[in-house]
């Protein structure tokens, strides 16, 4: 019977703890690259709500500009779930103050998201005033109101499905 000394011997003992040590470093490996996956993920969602809350914060700071240049217009009724009023084109001619607040109001709901495909949008598409739908699809089931208190402190409340509400104010 042969035996094995030296070099050879403590190889072929060996050789079980390095299949060991390879299935424990696939597994450390694994793991980590989960991990970094996962943290990708997370990474992508933060920014999609970051984008989506800048985005609603724009629109809530643009109906406020169209609501102090025009100050007469009472456009307190705006409420969340009413669709857009039939479109009014005041880029041409002089517009009353309620034909102005229509136009403003048709613009802004229909870029919020929520009544994009209602034919006062897509008046107001063919008329050139908005982009196409799939350069300009909004927030997620957005929706927006405003409201005006007796002392005039006017808020504009965008809505949208996922994060929730952006509300700004300012002094008519």
């Amino acid at each position: 019977m042969a035996v094995l000394r030296g070099r050879w011997a403590r190889d072929w003992r060996q050789r079980g703890d390095s299949l060991l040590e390879l299935l424990v470093a696939v597994l450390v490996i694994g793991v980590g690259a989960l991990g970094v996956a996962k943290l990708q993920m997370q990474s992508a969602q933060s920014n999609r709500t970051a984008l989506q809350v800048s985005m609603a914060t724009s629109l809530a700071e643009d109906m406020l500009e169209r609501l102090r240049a025009n100050a007469s217009a009472n456009y307190a009724g705006i409420g969340f779930g009413d669709p857009p009023p039939n479109f009014v084109d005041c880029r041409g001619r002089n517009c009353t103050s309620a034909e102005m607040e229509a136009f403003d109001v048709v613009l802004w709901k229909c870029v919020l998201g929520r009544w994009r495909e209602q034919p006062p949008c897509a008046a107001a598409r063919t008329a050139g005033l908005l982009a196409a739908q799939q350069l300009q699809p909004g927030l997620p089931d957005g929706d927006g109101g405003v409201t005006v208190d007796a002392s005039g402190l006017a808020t504009a409340t965008v809505r949208w499905q996922g994060q929730g509400e952006v509300a700004l104010s300012t002094r008519r």
